[in-house]
């Protein structure tokens, strides 16, 4: 699945391929499926936006959820807190004429600033690894960034 708008562009993107779509955004899974999409939150297309949600999501389950078989197709056992998320990695790669303006930021599930994350710029293109866990020790698993021309 790919959804691809001027303001928000991602989709499914299966472990070790990449998808691409026509609003500049080009997104790989290395290590896990993951479903990543980019939304402008200043009402702008990607390509213009000055603020930009990054959403990063991997398999997210609660602890001790039991299924009726490996493809967990049958619940049986909802399980409890805390919500376990699979460790894994995405690298995103986004059109901007923004791009060496823009700064990224993990973001806890609130939305707070965790922690900055290291960008490159080249070419009219900011491109970052999204990490699940690069953050885990101090803040838990992040799922969200935030994009911003500061």
């Amino acid at each position: 699945m790919i959804l691809d708008t001027p303001r928000t562009a991602g989709g499914f993107v299966p472990a070790g391929q990449t998808i691409e779509t026509a609003a500049g955004v080009t997104l790989s899974a290395s290590s896990t499926d993951a479903s990543v999409w980019v939304s402008s939150l200043d009402g702008k297309p990607l390509a213009s936006s000055r603020r930009m949600l990054v959403t990063h999501l991997t398999d997210v389950q609660n602890t001790r959820v039991k299924y009726g078989e490996r493809d967990m197709r049958t619940l049986l056992e909802w399980g409890a807190l805390p919500h376990l998320a699979r460790a894994g990695r995405a690298l995103i790669n986004l059109k901007s004429q923004h791009s060496t303006e823009l700064k990224a930021w993990a973001l806890s599930t609130s939305g707070r600033r965790l922690a900055p994350v290291p960008v490159k710029a080249e070419d009219g293109k900011l491109t970052f690894t999204a990490d699940v866990a690069a953050f885990a020790a101090e803040h838990g698993a992040v799922l969200c960034y935030e994009l911003i021309a500061e």
